[in-house]
């Protein structure tokens, strides 16, 4: 039970993060009552992905997807698609939320307490839980979860058990969008973080994650729309702490900063022992430096992506108008990673009669990536970002082995 929950914390944290609650507050507003349409259909086709990635009857527990991937697509294409997917999202999410949670504390507990200041700290906590040991790490997790998801249990129990002060008109689906419906997927996303080697069967954490915040989304979703305007979710940069203010008014409001500060720690937590897990498949395909102590380069990783991302903060990105365009780039680049990962696992199985689930699961992933850039806002510099990331990546990926080769060749001429 232990290994389930250790499993199953890393993708809950990153569904549960503040840009998720955006997303689905939006979506609440936008969608009417085809939200609820919407957002189960996305986890049935997230479950759809799970079982395809993790089925036991795949024979693969033991493969990472760098390795299953490069032998269908090649290593330097695999290794450079995992890799910006991981990575970018990683950088950029972290970047995101970490301030996101530092305004929140400041807002919501001390206002004199520096907002950039708390995000630094709380990225700091993380690197050290990280560096220190990976069961650290994972214990914080499970902590950080916890925590979250008691707050949002309270929030729920009290929103189902009352009514609004002053009675909404009744929603209609005055707001339909083709991008708010295909980005519902984006909720879901986290459910492949499985990486606890323990598990003989990684299927039933990945689905437990979906079924769990599938059913919270649906609740916080129809809550929402019962105490708060379309309007208002819709035009809201903080639709959940509107209407968690709404629901209980002051502690509403505490009880969801605590939400959003521990949602946002457990993402980008989650997603830290997750890149140092990739840093790891990629090392075993010699296309990174492998060290003789096991987590040696995944305490590296941490201490870049810490590096960067506090960078990142110090320059303003997190005010930038165009980090939720770099950030909806990287997870487009997330949604074609597990689009291809499905398609290399019917390419494996083609001849084993396993191939219909996954090929299904690839194509539709591929058509809600679609429909998600192009149906959306600044869909050409999102694409050009994917597409520049995708390079970086791919250019980082072929340094080691084209110096391993010249360094080579320099000694069989001296």
């Amino acid at each position: 039970m232990k290994v389930i929950l250790y499993a199953i914390a890393i993708p809950i944290g990153v569904m549960l993060s503040p840009e998720t609650l955006v997303l689905l507050g939006n979506s609440a507003g936008y969608n009417g009552g085809l939200f609820y349409l919407t957002v189960a259909l996305a986890a049935a086709v997230s479950i759809l992905s799970a079982y395809s990635i993790f089925h036991p009857g795949h024979g693969l527990p033991e493969r990472n997807e760098a390795a299953l991937l490069a032998e269908v697509v090649g290593r330097l294409p695999a290794a450079a698609l995992v890799l910006s997917a991981r990575l970018g999202v990683t950088l950029l999410a972290a970047t995101s939320v970490l301030v996101t949670a530092g305004f929140a504390f400041n807002e919501i507990f001390l206002y004199w307490f520096p907002n950039f200041g708390f995000a630094f700290l709380l990225l700091g906590l993380i690197m050290v839980c990280n560096l220190v040991h990976a069961s650290w790490a994972a214990t914080f997790q499970l902590l950080l979860v916890a925590c979250a998801l008691s707050s949002f249990t309270v929030l729920l129990s009290t929103g189902l058990f009352s009514s609004p002060a002053v009675a909404l008109a009744a929603h209609g689906d005055q707001f339909p969008s083709l991008a708010a419906a295909s980005a519902a997927v984006l909720l879901f996303l986290g459910f492949d973080l499985i990486m606890e080697s323990r598990l003989k069967n990684k299927m039933l954490p990945a689905v437990g994650a979906i079924c769990v915040t599938l059913v919270l989304f649906l609740l916080w979703g129809a809550i929402s729309r019962q105490f708060v305007s379309a309007a208002s979710l819709v035009e809201s940069t903080v639709p959940h702490l509107k209407a968690a203010r709404e629901i209980m008014g002051q502690n509403g409001r505490l009880l969801m900063g605590v939400v959003v500060i521990c949602g946002a720690a457990a993402a980008v937590n989650g997603l830290f022992l997750y890149m140092g897990h990739t840093a790891r498949n990629l090392a075993a395909l010699d296309l990174l430096p492998t060290f003789k102590k096991e987590y040696t380069l995944a305490r590296l990783t941490t201490v870049l992506m810490s590096a960067a991302i506090g960078f990142f903060m110090m320059s303003g990105l997190a005010g930038d108008e165009n980090l939720s365009i770099y950030y909806r780039g990287a997870l487009l680049l997330w949604l074609v990673l597990l689009t291809v990962r499905c398609f290399a696992v019917a390419q494996v199985h083609s001849s084993e009669g396993k191939a219909a689930i996954s090929l299904a699961a690839g194509i539709i992933l591929g058509l809600l990536s679609i429909a998600a850039a192009v149906g959306g806002e600044n869909t050409r510099e999102q694409l050009v970002f994917s597409l520049q990331v995708y390079i970086v990546a791919l250019l980082v990926i072929a340094i080691r082995p084209a110096l391993s080769r010249f360094l080579s060749t320099l000694k069989r001429h001296q």
